[in-house]
Formats: structure tokens, sequence, C-alpha cells
């Protein structure tokens, strides 16, 4: 690998280093149930704050509310306090369901000497888990959107994460799923980008390749591409 070619590797987190698929989930029909609210009728007002949670505008609980005062429910604090916590530890179980594959791929780019990151577009109750996780310590920098007020696929946020590896964004790669637009995302920030396909393989409904980028169907195929760079 010559000077001038890659020095960092960015990645995506939901299924592309940990996957929320495969084990329980807590769905929103189950967060409506213990909320005793509609599901169709909460997704309306719930929808209408994505953008501000993933931008650190309002937080999980503040969207609760919002939805609840909108269909005239009054939530209290023990019933917040319990989803809270249930959709906490849902995504805890995401980390502990990691493909034992993606922690060889890590610490062989590492070997590498590359520096590595994650970009991730998430909400108040995700920061926590993410930064208390094992995966947390394996990377120099960690971007997530409700912190930066930022969130992919706006060049900004690749630009953000760039910066503070001390790299230009054309010296990195950045690996995902390709959820969020999040590749394009990449190269229009003029990073390479991959596809990573080893766990939406596995949903019920495989993904279709996406654009003309590059693919790796398992976590150390992203070892041999970053070789060929």
């Amino acid at each position: 690998m010559s000077e001038s070619q890659i020095k960092a590797v960015v990645f995506d987190l939901f299924e592309t280093l940990i996957t929320e698929w495969g084990h329980e989930k807590y769905t929103k029909r189950k967060m409506c149930d213990d909320l005793g609210v509609e599901k169709d009728r909460f997704d309306v007002f719930w929808k209408e704050k994505e953008e501000e949670r993933y931008l650190g505008k309002i937080d999980f609980e503040g969207s609760v509310l919002y939805a609840g005062n909108k269909l005239g429910k009054e939530i209290d604090s023990d019933t917040l306090a319990y989803v809270l916590n249930r959709r906490i530890a849902a995504k805890a179980t995401c980390f502990e369901n990691i493909d034992p594959d993606v922690f060889r791929m890590l610490g062989t780019i590492k070997k590498m000497g590359l520096r590595t990151a994650i970009v991730s577009n998430c909400s108040s109750e995700e920061v926590k888990v993410i930064r208390e996780s094992e995966l947390y310590r394996y990377f120099d920098e960690v971007v997530l959107s409700y912190e930066v007020h930022m969130k992919k696929p706006d060049c900004s946020i690749y630009d953000e994460v760039a910066r503070r590896l001390g790299v230009e964004p054309k010296d990195c790669i950045f690996v995902g799923d390709g959820g969020s637009n999040e590749l394009q995302g990449a190269r229009n920030a003029e990073m390479k980008a991959i596809l990573a396909k080893w766990y939406t393989n596995r949903l019920p409904q495989k993904r279709e390749t996406i654009g003309d980028f590059q693919v790796a169907e398992e976590p150390l195929e992203v070892v041999n591409l970053l070789n060929n760079y």
C-alpha cells in the first residue's frame, strides 16, 4: 500500500458492524403496546420528529412525549422509563451478537496501520449503548449524528470524521450497508466506498447490490479490497 493511498477506514454501524436481526427486537408495535397507544396513529407523529432525533434536537423521551401529547395520551414517568429501558436493552443486544469476523477485520485493519472511525445516524438512547460497548474501543473516532448535529448522507459529517482522523476525505474508505444513501454520500464527499453485505445477505429479503460500488460479501473481504488501493 503506497503512502499516497488509503490512510483511514470509516464504518457505518447498524447492519455493518452490528445487526438488529437474528435476536429479539423491541419493535415499534411492542413499544406502542407498552404505551397503550395505536401504532398507526403513533407512527404519524413519531416520524414527524425523526430528523430532529437524528440531529440531536430532541431525545427519545421527548419524541415519545410529543407523540403521546398529539394523541391526547398522558404518559407517566414510570411508563416512559420502562419503554426507554426496554429500548436500550434491545439496542445493547445488538452488540452481543456481532459476527466474530467483524472483530478479525478490525484487528487486521489496525495492524495495517490504518486509522478507523464509526459514523452513525443515531438517536439519544443509542449513544449511551454505543459508547459503553466493547466495539467502541476498536476505533480512533466515533462520530454520532445526535452529538454532532449532522447526519449521513450530508457531506458535512464525512468531512467531520476525516478532520477528526487528521486525514483528507479522499484518503478514506467508507464501508456501509448502503442505508440512508450513505455510500453515495461518502462518494460525494470524495471518499471511496465499499458496500458491506455480510449482514444484509441474511435478511428475510436479501438486498440487491447498490450501484457500482465495490462489494464485500464477508468482513474479511474488506481487507482484501483495501490491499488493492
